[in-house]
């Protein structure tokens, strides 16, 4: 019992590291969906903006402080997108590399179960012995009773 014990409390604490695991995969994978959608948002508005932009200036009602307005806007939408897109790829590394624990995680948890598994058919196999040789003895014990 206290191997098998052991061994289910080592299951235990893989199989909470493994849901640990997921619950940081699926942070990523939320925080990654929040990303794409903020830079995709802010690339709607930089080519709706470069749209209007564009009309003015071929319309010529573009005064010329409104040019310096727009490119100050298109630079800070640009730096802000760079800057997301950075975040983005950073985050999709560490989700990367999570999700690879996870693998391993999972890995670890499996082999664990395995030897629970095995050790607990063993212990079957033990018991089931055991009480054969006890039930032989009883039944040879009676025999010379009799």
């Amino acid at each position: 019992m206290n191997k098998l014990g052991t061994i289910g409390k080592i299951l235990q604490i893989k199989e909470w590291r493994e849901e640990e695991i997921e619950v940081e995969v699926r942070k990523l994978r939320d925080a990654v969906s929040a990303h794409e959608s903020r830079i995709g948002s802010l690339e709607s508005a930089y080519l709706d903006t470069l749209d209007s932009f564009n009309r003015k200036q071929g319309d010529g009602s573009l005064r010329p402080n409104e040019m310096g307005i727009y490119y100050s806007y298109f630079y800070h939408l640009q730096k802000e997108m760079d800057a997301m897109k950075a975040d983005l790829a950073r985050i999709l590394a560490a989700l990367d590399i999570r999700q690879n624990d996870l693998v391993e995680a999972h890995k670890e948890t499996r082999v664990v179960e395995t030897l629970k598994d095995r050790r607990t058919r063993e212990r079957a196999k033990e018991e089931s012995q055991r009480e054969r040789k006890e039930m032989d003895f009883l039944s040879s014990t009676k025999r010379r009773d009799r």
